[in-house]
């Protein structure tokens, strides 16, 4: 019997291709069983992290929500005492307001003030027109009045007419001028505005240049302060440009939330005679003036 060797060579190489072939399927099997584990692992993590997440954001909404309630709790407690605590705290006390700008409500300062048994015979607001003064505005104003001054001249020049008619009930010529031009708003309330106690500044203006606040605000605070008026500074929450800090280096007392329903009443108190820092910023020394309720 003839033996084929080719028949031989060809049968065992078919045997080794098949078991190639069979360990080939057999790793991808494993392969895929393995990389199906990880997906699910990895789904698994997922899903995990999700409810993570998911309380996360429950825990988060009740604490909101019970910040919520303690704040209308502590809103609806200041009003039924707000009266009570302001209450003719300022009799007999003449307040006027200087407001640094005119892109602000305020008007709840003069309310607040007469509220509490202030009169507030004046109020004179910076507008925006002014503080941010033009070159052709400054030389309008220097051709008006024959002068030749620079801009921070001019704005000293207004702040000492400003104290002028805050000390001495009188108007200038300039300052019926600026008003005409729109460049400040003076609010007068009773012809008879003498003797100013206290002035109110209200901050708000939107130049970020110090140097110009020195003059406008800094200057203005220490020359009242000169002719014994006493100035306390305030602002709203909302404005992000903070003259707190300034008005505290002036060594003046400060609220910086006065559209608060508690900043008014820190105004009060504050005027009644407290010192501090007092509000809601990172400046803020208290919430409020303490042992006042």
């Amino acid at each position: 019997m003839i033996i084929d060797v080719k028949y031989y060579i060809i049968t065992i190489t078919a045997i080794f291709i098949s078991l190639g072939i069979g360990i080939f399927i057999g790793f991808n099997m494993d392969g895929e069983d393995i990389y199906l584990k990880q997906q699910q692992q990895i789904v698994d993590s997922l899903e995990d992290r999700f409810s993570e997440f998911r309380i996360e954001k429950e825990s988060l909404q009740k604490r909101i929500q019970d910040l919520i309630v303690q704040k209308e709790k502590r809103d609806n407690f200041m009003e039924r005492i707000y009266y009570e605590v302001i209450g003719n705290k300022l009799t007999g006390l003449n307040i006027a307001i200087i407001q640094m700008t005119d892109h602000y409500y305020y008007n709840d300062v003069r309310t607040t003030l007469e509220e509490a048994g202030a009169f507030v015979p004046i109020k004179v607001i910076y507008n925006q027109q002014l503080i941010q003064l033009t070159d052709e505005a400054l030389e309008n104003i220097n051709y008006s009045f024959g002068l030749s001054l620079n801009k921070e001249e001019i704005l000293e020049l207004i702040n000492n007419n400003i104290i002028q008619l805050v000390t001495d009930n009188k108007m200038s010529n300039l300052l019926d001028f600026l008003i005409t031009e729109g460049f400040l708003q003076i609010n007068k309330y009773d012809e008879d505005i003498s003797p100013i106690h206290q002035v109110i500044i209200a901050a708000g203006n939107q130049i970020s240049n110090d140097r110009r606040k020195n003059i406008i605000d800094l200057n203005l605070i220490e020359d009242l302060k000169y002719n014994d008026i006493r100035v306390i500074g305030v602002e709203r929450l909302d404005i992000l440009n903070s003259s707190i800090p300034l008005y505290k280096k002036a060594n003046i007392s400060t609220i910086d939330n006065v559209d608060t329903l508690m900043g008014r009443i820190s105004l009060v108190l504050v005027c009644s005679g407290k010192e501090g820092s007092f509000g809601e910023k990172d400046t803020s020394e208290a919430l409020a003036p303490v042992g006042s309720f």
